[in-house]
């Protein structure tokens, strides 16, 4: 058994994955990947918190 609790595809099958060519141990199925609609507000929400949470560092009481 791998890393997945459902096999996306059985022993000697063909499945589709993207790779990094420099780094191949970079590897992953196009559905684990996140889209860019999702990745961008994860990014601005993100920074959001962060620096909410730099300012209470700083300037919270």
């Amino acid at each position: 058994m791998g890393p997945y609790r459902n096999p996306p595809v059985s022993v000697g099958g063909v499945i589709e994955v993207v790779f990094d060519p420099k780094d191949l141990s970079n590897v992953e199925t196009p559905s684990e990947m996140m889209s860019g609609r999702v990745s961008l507000p994860a990014a601005i929400i993100s920074g959001l918190v962060l620096a909410f949470s730099l300012l209470m560092l700083f300037f919270g009481g």
